[in-house]
């Protein structure tokens, strides 16, 4: 399933597919012998006149008919796929800012080709968002001989890039990547101008994988044109986890201590608590709610001296908070716990329900890493509640 992300309002598929678009189809099929007529050279200097004119502020849908008939020749060239007049259809109800929804086996990567070569002719940049790292370079790798018998460039973002093989690929004229790589450059790039902006240089360098503390290099060009694939998942299932960047551990003064025990501390009471005896626990929710039982024996704790002072709805807060870090939180399922890679000790790193892959620099909120960070018996780092930075693929994409 295909989404399009671009200035314009999404309509319903039905509403994109009418007599006019079969008009338009039949259009770009009169154009197939003429295109199977130049020799690749003149093909590819067809495909320097479109970006001249897209350039120039040519609007796309005067331009949709000849690109849609040359990428279609470039793929039978290049590739020896030709795209059907169904997926013509598809790729015209893309442009128009519709949801396409394609079976396996009905071509969607090479579909994709055809709104992307559009709107890439601008030179601001056209995106495919996929799932992984995998489709993204097997996708990019495939269909890059389609791009580049019309003179257009093809970068690929994956997740252990540096930074400055990175900025090439978004600098590309079509660029390939996760919606998760797309967003947390995003994010990276939005911290690096609030560093600027405020005379710091800092955090964003770090993030950035920047040695130079005074390198301003931003990532990302604004966005013009992102096609997303698996729409569904993308932007519904993953919904309810945002990206987020956290602020870097400082050193831990009393009040941090005060708040490293109390998870402790809230770690050792859910050990001893017993489901539907001390507490409930809802796994739709992933929460857990202390009963009656469970609240007395809370009461009856004796505290160590960093957590006398805690107020009692506090540390009842706490224990519901180690509780769902014990119960809704497997190791090496939901995080790994691995050596600092630059320091002594362990860290907990969490692990993408939707990819299986380590997710660097994320954490999770309201003090669910902490109490993770507790239930396996690590320093708890109460530094890292705070995010410096955060935004869903809905309002990345909005």
């Amino acid at each position: 399933m295909f989404w399009n992300w671009q200035p314009i309002l999404p309509q319903r598929l039905r509403s994109s597919i009418n007599a006019s678009t079969y008009s338009t189809v039949d259009r770009i099929d009169s154009l197939e012998e003429s295109m199977k007529a130049l020799d690749d050279t003149r093909l590819r200097r067809l495909g320097r006149s479109l970006s001249y004119r897209a350039r120039a502020g040519e609007p796309t849908d005067e331009l949709l008919i000849e690109t849609f008939a040359a990428t279609r020749e470039a793929g039978r060239r290049t590739l020896g796929m030709r795209h059907y007049d169904v997926q013509l259809l598809a790729g015209i109800a893309l442009v128009h800012g519709s949801i396409v929804e394609m079976q396996t086996g009905e071509g969607k990567t090479l579909v994709a080709t055809l709104p992307l070569m559009l709107y890439a002719l601008a030179g601001r940049g056209a995106h495919l968002a996929t799932v992984n790292d995998y489709l993204a370079k097997r996708d990019a790798e495939w269909m890059q001989p389609i791009f580049k018998a019309l003179g257009l460039t093809v970068g690929i973002v994956e997740s252990e890039m540096d930074f400055d093989t990175r900025r090439n690929a978004y600098a590309k004229d079509v660029t390939y990547g996760t919606a998760k790589e797309f967003g947390f450059d995003f994010l990276k790039d939005r911290l690096m101008q609030r560093e600027l902006k405020e005379g710091r240089i800092n955090l964003g360098a770090t993030l950035m994988g920047e040695a130079r503390s005074g390198d301003s290099k931003l990532l990302q060009r604004p966005y013009w044109f992102v096609l997303v694939d698996e729409a569904d998942n993308v932007l519904i299932d993953e919904a309810r986890t945002p990206l987020i960047i956290s602020s870097p551990d400082g050193e831990m003064g009393e009040r941090e201590q005060r708040k490293a025990a109390l998870f402790h501390f809230a770690c050792k009471l859910a050990d001893t608590m017993v489901q539907d005896v001390h507490y409930e626990y809802d796994p739709q929710k992933r929460s857990a709610e202390l009963l009656g039982v469970g609240r007395s024996t809370v009461r009856a704790s004796i505290r160590p001296r960093l957590v006398d002072s805690v107020s009692m709805l506090e540390l009842y807060d706490s224990v519901e908070l180690a509780l769902r870090g014990k119960i809704a939180f497997i190791r090496d399922r939901h995080y790994v716990v691995r050596d600092k890679k630059d320091e002594p000790g362990q860290e907990i790193v969490i692990i993408d329900e939707f990819t299986g892959r380590i997710a660097e620099g994320r954490s999770w909120r309201d003090g669910l890493h902490q109490a993770v960070e507790a239930k396996e018996g690590l320093e708890v780092k109460t530094g890292r509640g705070g995010h410096a930075a955060r935004i869903t693929i809905q309002d990345l994409f909005a």
